[in-house]
């Protein structure tokens, strides 16, 4: 999830699943769709913040989700906009670090995430971690964007004249960076994305 700045949970819920970021949530999950092409079995959200992204992808595939995040206080915000959604026979939000996840090895068949890794401490054992928790020929779509750059544009110039709403871009990650921590992580089959919709990763599980 990447750091906003704005007052309250339910300003927070507002602005993630119907303010100016719902459109940014819509496109980013029928690319992950559209790319991975995995529109079943079991999917994990890393980072998930009150699982817009989640429920943008429930939306449009028969997905079991776990929207993961490292604060509880967040899980809660999530935990009612997935009821609001009608969505809880599908999304479970679920408390757990990136960095040692809480699932077995080869249990999900696509884990994705927009916007957390820019905070994750050690970007090596995340991918080794999101690795291990994938099923053989399971994909990962892991990274950060807004989907278009008129999008984000549109986002900006909305925030800009929403005085009660400030945005903080995060850190930002080379794409070298990134491409070492992958590497390093024993990831082979791999594309990486440096585009208007975004820095993304993705990448398929090895079979053997």
């Amino acid at each position: 999830m990447e750091k906003l700045e704005i007052e309250g949970p339910q300003s927070i819920d507002s602005m993630l699943i119907n303010g100016p970021h719902a459109l940014t949530y819509h496109l980013i999950s029928n690319q992950i769709t559209r790319k991975m092409n995995v529109k079943d079995g079991i999917a994990i959200d890393v980072g998930a913040g009150p699982a817009s992204l989640s429920i943008a992808m429930a939306r449009i595939t028969g997905l079991k989700i776990y929207a993961m995040d490292i604060h509880p206080e967040i899980l809660r915000i999530a935990q009612e906009s997935i009821k609001k959604q009608m969505l809880g026979n599908r999304i479970n939000p679920m408390l757990g670090d990136v960095h040692q996840m809480p699932f077995p090895d080869d249990f999900a068949d696509l884990i994705f995430s927009r916007g957390s890794m820019f905070f994750w401490k050690d970007l090596t054992t995340a991918f080794q971690e999101i690795y291990r928790v994938l099923k053989p020929g399971g994909s990962g779509y892991i990274g950060g964007g807004f989907g278009s750059t008129s999008v984000k544009e549109k986002i900006k110039k909305q925030l800009k004249h929403d005085s009660n709403r400030s945005y903080k871009s995060p850190p930002k990650i080379h794409i070298d960076t990134f491409e070492i921590a992958i590497l390093n992580a024993g990831i082979r089959d791999y594309t990486l994305i440096n585009d208007d919709t975004g820095l993304w990763a993705l990448f398929v599980k090895q079979t053997n």
